[in-house]
């Protein structure tokens, strides 16, 4: 794949043009990336489940596979940094492989051959991040990353949410039409694989990537980096091992709600979703301007609150509460998880700082459900609400002991 020589990014070309052409385009694959986001846990669990009777350890395969592609993203990196190409057209390849991988996953007629495109298809396709934060840092002036990525995020979400819906309705009419609706997210793979080599980009190279060792020794060599990676490591598993607990709180009637299945996607998803898109911008708009650690602390209240609230009571209108906490956490979640390491990490190194983020991501994500559902069958859900409010409060603290660090003063803010 020869890089494009409209969209490669020359020393001549002025920032904010670069910037501009990037965010163009970017908001141009937002509803397309918004499609498969929607359609890996959503529609590849209903399938396994209802099209081919899959058993539970490949109902939990399915859950867990984003988690381990990110695991994989250091390796992914090393490998992409020795072929010399566009960072985009790196990733225009992670695209088309995942919708190829799809497409061969709608034509399966067992369950094996089901897996084993569609799991392929989601670990592929979480190998972008830790090589698209090169682009946004490189592209976007520091003070109009969050704004530029909230909004490409919130039109991501819309046409995630479109997508849900519209499919599940069609799955509900007839369930024989699902080859239709993973050959849609394959396809939609395919365009967004021709729409992101057009992203303004520079040649890959080994010093950026690094190699996956390399990488992982920066959470012992930078000890703010490994630092931070600890709080969120304790935040995360806090925040991670207790949303698939929430459909079982919900529906479970040992716990006295015994809410109905649209109640429960009421109050899991759709509750969230739309605080969510409704704070993303705000989010986006004061990560631009505000400290980063104050900004990082109030997303992490909203998380505890969140928390502590629903696993606490039985109310229908307090569970709402407490989902729209959830909802207004993650909209500003998601900018920090994917923004974060800018704030850190030297420039030229912004892409291995992020493939370790995302490994520990993977770590976490694919091990705290688990510890989640083992500590509400050994406790009740509000005892298992306050181990997780332990952990993130812990993280709270570790947070505030930094928020003097000298890397984070304005002029670091500002480069």
């Amino acid at each position: 794949m020869n890089p494009n020589p409209i969209a490669r990014q020359t020393p001549a070309e002025p920032r904010s043009e670069i910037a501009r052409l990037t965010y163009r385009y970017e908001c141009l694959r937002a509803p397309l990336h918004g499609f498969a986001e929607a359609g890996w846990i959503t529609f590849g669990l209903l399938i396994a489940i209802r099209v081919f009777e899959a058993p539970d350890i490949w109902k939990a395969a399915i859950a867990s596979a984003g988690f381990l592609g990110l695991l994989l993203n250091s390796l992914s990196l090393t490998v992409a940094g020795r072929t010399g190409w566009r960072t985009t057209s790196v990733v225009a390849l992670y695209m088309a492989c995942t919708g190829l991988c799809l497409l061969l996953s709608a034509a399966a007629v067992n369950l094996g051959m089901f897996l084993a495109a569609f799991l392929l298809a989601h670990i592929i396709f979480t190998q972008q991040p830790s090589h698209m934060i090169m682009v946004y840092s490189r592209n976007y002036a520091p003070r109009e990353r969050g704004h530029r990525l909230s909004t490409v995020m919130l039109i991501a979400a819309g046409g995630g949410m479109a997508f849900s819906f519209v499919g599940g309705k069609v799955l509900d009419w007839r369930l024989g039409l699902w080859p239709a609706i993973i050959g849609i997210m394959g396809g939609a793979c395919l365009l967004n694989a021709l729409i992101v080599r057009m992203v303004p980009s520079e040649p890959m190279t080994r010093e950026t990537a690094g190699n996956p060792f390399r990488n992982l020794s920066l959470m012992w060599q930078d000890k703010l980096f490994g630092f931070m990676l600890t709080a969120w490591m304790l935040l995360g598993f806090g925040n991670l091992m207790m949303i698939p607990l929430r459909v079982e709180y919900l529906a479970n009637p040992q716990y006295g709600i015994n809410a109905s299945n649209e109640t429960v996607a009421l109050l899991t998803f759709i509750l969230p979703s739309i605080v969510r898109m409704a704070s993303t911008k705000v989010w986006g708009a004061l990560f631009d301007r505000m400290h980063f650690i104050p900004w990082r602390l109030c997303v992490n209240f909203c998380f505890l609150a969140s928390i502590l609230l629903f696993f606490n009571t039985t109310s229908l209108v307090w569970l709402a509460v407490a989902s729209a906490l959830d909802g207004l956490g993650r909209g500003g979640g998601l900018i920090a998880w994917n923004l974060w390491v800018t704030k850190v990490a030297p420039p030229d190194k912004v892409s291995a700082y992020m493939s370790v983020h995302t490994a520990m991501t993977g770590l976490r994500g694919t091990v705290a459900p688990f510890v989640g559902f083992w500590l509400i069958l050994h406790a009740d859900p509000s005892l298992t609400s306050y181990f997780s409010a332990t952990l993130i409060l812990i993280s709270f603290g570790m947070f505030v002991t930094i928020r003097r660090h000298p890397r984070f003063s304005d002029e670091s803010l500002t480069g």
